[in-house]
């Protein structure tokens, strides 16, 4: 029996989170992190965005439960658009999954989470998947409902699946996160996974 639940449970994550190894500066993309404006994750910016224009549709999803939460919180945040510097890390990382991925933009954005603050399950509504870079706050997993926590230092998430991250410890969280729009988390591991490419990056 304990056999055929690990093999679900190896099913079940393959399907949520793929872990790889790229070269990558995390001390530039936390200086980087440091030098953009950020706005809170609540129903109110969301529908400020909404209506200038910004996004197009609902950017998130959630339990009826968490709508307090989700309207009222301020510790977990998102960046401004980042400038298209291609001497920074974050646009040499961009340039380097927009060809893998053969996709156009993958919208960059840093992300913030307050020591001592957790994010609620949620659905991330304008993308499918992301390519998530941990650039400070090693101590917080992220949580996939009914599948698990996992520690990651870079991984392609499944953004359509519900997830949250418990509360902070230590110090705050500081994720660059490339958001894919274009193709599922599927599709994305597979092209991830035969590129030669990737694997000269590695380590």
């Amino acid at each position: 029996m304990s056999s055929i639940v690990d093999d679900y449970l190896n099913e079940q994550k393959d399907n949520v989170i793929y872990q790889f190894k790229i070269k990558h500066d995390k001390d530039k993309l936390l200086k980087e992190s440091n030098s953009v404006r950020y706005n809170a994750i609540n129903e109110k910016n969301l529908e400020r965005y909404k209506r200038l224009g910004f996004i197009e549709k609902d950017t998130i999803s959630y339990d009826v439960e968490d709508k307090d939460w989700f309207n009222n919180q301020k510790d977990w945040k998102i960046s401004s658009s980042l400038d298209n510097d291609s001497n920074s890390e974050s646009e040499r990382l961009h340039t380097i999954f927009k060809r893998l991925l053969q996709v156009d933009n993958l919208g960059p954005r840093f992300l913030t989470q307050k020591e001592g603050a957790d994010v609620h399950y949620h659905i991330d509504g304008e993308i499918l998947c992301a390519i998530n870079f941990l650039v400070k706050g090693k101590r917080t997993p992220i949580s996939f409902k009914d599948v698990g926590h996992f520690y990651y230092d870079v991984a392609l998430v499944n953004t359509n699946h519900a997830h949250s991250v418990p509360k902070q410890i230590g110090e705050d969280r500081v994720l660059f996160k490339l958001r894919i729009k274009q193709m599922t988390f599927k599709e994305a591991k597979e092209k991830l996974v035969a590129n030669e490419n990737l694997r000269e990056l590695w380590n």
